[in-house]
């Protein structure tokens, strides 16, 4: 008789244990889009944030956190679809898709690489707190005598990418002070010219520099140029930037899981911990 209510304990456990999973809600993209399909917008593919792979699928940073997160913003929605709109589309306002109905459908989210730091967006819309920063930094070799901004005054520098252009245009002391500005294509170029003594030091925005290989046989100095933050967008004054926040939150906080589960996914993407989130509950 013992044996068979150890049986039966076994077979009760492992169907509890079926149908929490059978009953555990996941996310789901749409194969069709209807009322219970909570549409993402974004304007153009930006990888690593928004990308298609070569499997034709869309993927990214900004893909993975909106499917990992999904149960914890998704309200009364059952799907979701990422659907691409106009450059000037006004989030929770304008529609973004219009079935063939004729039904008109509007996205309360915009996600795509979007930066707080440009034009009317901190005016026009509320955010997510930064999920990734991009900082313009300065880069020499190893053995360098540069150990500092301030040392930078009569070098020769190397300028990579528009952010570290723009940087540049912004601090001007720093700029006028070089004896001379090269701009390159790549990273790998201006790092081949800091070997060869043609150039003392790089300015770069990190996205580039930690991409690029034999990146730990350089120095990076202390402190940044500039730095431009991405996050996720939604109509002025909505509550459901405070949402996305608490499920970023879990998704990086230990007490919730096993382990940060967020952190690992902006290496995957980015190659290093890009990420500046922080973010204390309202309720603590």
């Amino acid at each position: 008789m013992k044996k068979m209510k150890k049986f039966i304990s076994v077979v009760i456990c492992a169907l509890t244990v079926t149908l929490c999973f059978a009953g555990c809600s996941s996310a789901t993209e749409a194969e069709v889009i209807d009322d219970e399909t909570m549409l993402i917008a974004y304007t153009a593919e930006k990888s690593p944030f928004i990308y298609t792979d070569e499997n034709g699928k869309l993927t990214g940073f900004d893909v993975e956190l909106i499917k990992r997160i999904f149960d914890d913003v998704k309200g009364e929605y059952k799907t979701y679809s990422f659907v691409q709109v106009d450059e000037d589309y006004a989030v929770g306002e304008d529609v973004a898709y219009t079935d063939d109905e004729g039904n008109e459908y509007i996205a309360y989210v915009m996600v795509g690489g979007i930066s707080k730091d440009t034009g009317s967006f901190n005016k026009n819309y509320s955010y997510t707190n930064d999920l990734i920063t991009d900082r313009v930094i300065a880069v020499t070799a190893k053995d360098s005598q540069i150990t500092s901004y301030a040392a930078l005054g009569g070098v020769k520098a190397g300028v990579v990418s528009e952010a570290a252009v723009a940087a540049l245009d912004k601090n001007t002391i720093i700029k006028d002070g070089f004896s001379s500005i090269e701009e390159y294509a790549d990273i790998a170029q201006a790092m081949q010219a800091l070997d060869a003594g043609q150039i003392s030091v790089i300015i770069t925005d990190e996205f580039n520099f930690n991409a690029a290989e034999g990146k730990d046989n350089y120095t990076v100095l202390n402190g940044e140029l500039d730095s431009t933050s991405y996050v996720f967008s939604f109509k002025k004054w909505d509550a459901a930037a405070d949402t996305y926040n608490e499920a970023f939150y879990e998704l990086k906080n230990p007490d919730y899981n096993d382990a940060d589960e967020f952190t690992p996914i902006v290496e995957k993407y980015f190659g290093y911990n890009a990420s500046s989130f922080e973010y204390v509950p309202q309720n603590d």
